[in-house]
């Protein structure tokens, strides 16, 4: 419970109130709206570095055995389902704008046919990829390994009381940080699958990271396109 208080507060230190106060300094410099392009993937950016390589530093040791500590019967359940989730996700983001994966703000750039890999007077295609696999990591550290593990050890919740209570806190927190209100339905699902999956492979988080890196991917081909 300790470990996951401490990444808890790193978390909203440094990705909350970190990313909306990088946000209003560059509204200010820029003499520009905090909904620009630019505030938004770049505040993100930089929130997302900083909060994954405090996390990651000051709970490696906890990060040891993450990859896979299942059975090969867990592996093909937990595979099935999480790659459902990524075909499901894929539609419903093609479907309406209301149940995006990534924020309009990129999705709307990444689409836009002016979208750039390393350059660009607002963003980058790089800026917004790296910004979105850091924002997995972290919380996959926090809200998968280090929140089920505190709710197993220190509540009487059964498996699903769980998972459901770790989907709801890791979407309330996934939206404090990428405020963006079109991705609330999808986070929620994504975070009670996600939960499922480590809590149903022995508390393994390799399954977790590759889905989430795969429906990134699978996000900015399908806009880039």
């Amino acid at each position: 419970l300790d470990r996951f208080k401490i990444a808890f507060a790193l978390f909203a230190v440094l990705a909350f109130l970190g990313n909306g106060i990088i946000m209003t300094i560059f509204a200010v410099i820029k003499e520009d709206a905090s909904s620009s392009l630019f505030n938004k993937s770049y505040s993100l950016l930089f929130s997302s570095i900083v909060a994954f390589l405090a996390i990651f530093i000051i709970h490696i040791k906890d990060l040891k055995d993450f990859f896979w500590n299942g059975n090969k019967s867990q592996f093909i359940n937990c595979f099935v389902v999480g790659t459902l989730f990524i075909i499901i996700a894929t539609l419903c983001s093609l479907l309406t704008k209301y149940t995006r994966v990534l924020p309009l703000y990129a999705t709307d750039y990444l689409s836009s046919g002016t979208a750039k890999w390393f350059s660009g007077p607002k963003t980058n295609i790089s800026v917004l990829f790296v910004s979105f696999i850091l924002v997995a990591l972290t919380e996959e550290i926090v809200f998968r390994r280090l929140l089920i593990d505190a709710l197993d050890d220190a509540t009487m919740l059964g498996d699903t009381g769980v998972i459901i209570v770790a989907g709801l806190v890791g979407t309330i927190m996934s939206f404090s940080w990428i405020m963006s209100v079109e991705t609330l339905i999808v986070s929620f699902v994504m975070n009670l699958v996600l939960a499922g999956i480590y809590a149903n492979s022995n508390r393994s988080l390799g399954l977790n990271i590759l889905f989430r890196f795969l429906i990134i991917v699978t996000q900015f081909i399908i806009f880039l396109v």
